[in-house]
């Protein structure tokens, strides 16, 4: 008897491995039945000005100065303006922790610009003096002058960002749209039976 109180003898035998052919087909299977939840999943049954409008959300909304608060902006806006959660979300990702800083650059030129304010110099400030109350005395008003600038051009950013985003995926999924429906058009009217 095996260690479990079978007999050696009542343990059924080990099927094969499936041949390479068996395994590829049956990926490429897998991979067709993921691709088609994932597509359903970022709106493809949805209008093109759906998915767009979605996706552009969540551009506009990374392009904001309220940082650690996007992700919670953009469900509550999706919600509410019933978009795609997951294009709102996936669009918010635009603006992350490695083009933050040259989209902060712009955006403090850009506010500069606006707001016509003087370039505020943050490097001839007493550094050395980081840890001391005169330092954050003397960098306070600069510091919020720079603040300012930075908001007033990502919200700026943010409005650019997010209406070219749209008109951007709009033509594209439209031009993909009808690809596909050409496409299934040509092989219908050559497969008679289908």
């Amino acid at each position: 008897m095996g260690a479990r109180g079978k007999a050696i003898s009542d343990i059924e035998p080990s099927t094969e491995p499936p041949t390479p052919v068996e395994a590829s087909s049956r990926n490429a299977q897998k991979l067709r039945q993921f691709q088609e939840k994932f597509l359903h999943m970022l709106g493809r049954d949805d209008p093109p000005e759906v998915v767009a409008a979605s996706f552009a959300l969540g551009v506009a909304i990374s392009f904001t100065p309220l940082i650690g608060l996007h992700w919670v902006i953009a469900l509550v806006l999706a919600l509410i303006l019933k978009l795609n959660k997951f294009d709102v979300l996936l669009g918010t990702l635009v603006v992350n922790p490695l083009t933050l800083p040259p989209v902060a650059w712009v955006a403090i030129h850009l506010g500069r610009l606006l707001l016509q304010a003087r370039h505020e110099a943050i490097t001839h400030l007493p550094w050395a003096d980081f840890f001391h109350r005169s330092f954050w005395e003397q960098a306070g008003p600069r510091m919020k002058a720079i603040g300012v600038q930075w908001a007033v051009g990502m919200f700026v950013l943010s409005f650019i960002a997010g209406a070219l985003t749209y008109v951007f995926f709009v033509r594209i999924l439209r031009m993909r749209r009808e690809r596909e429906r050409v496409e299934s058009e040509r092989t219908a009217s050559r497969d008679p039976d289908v």
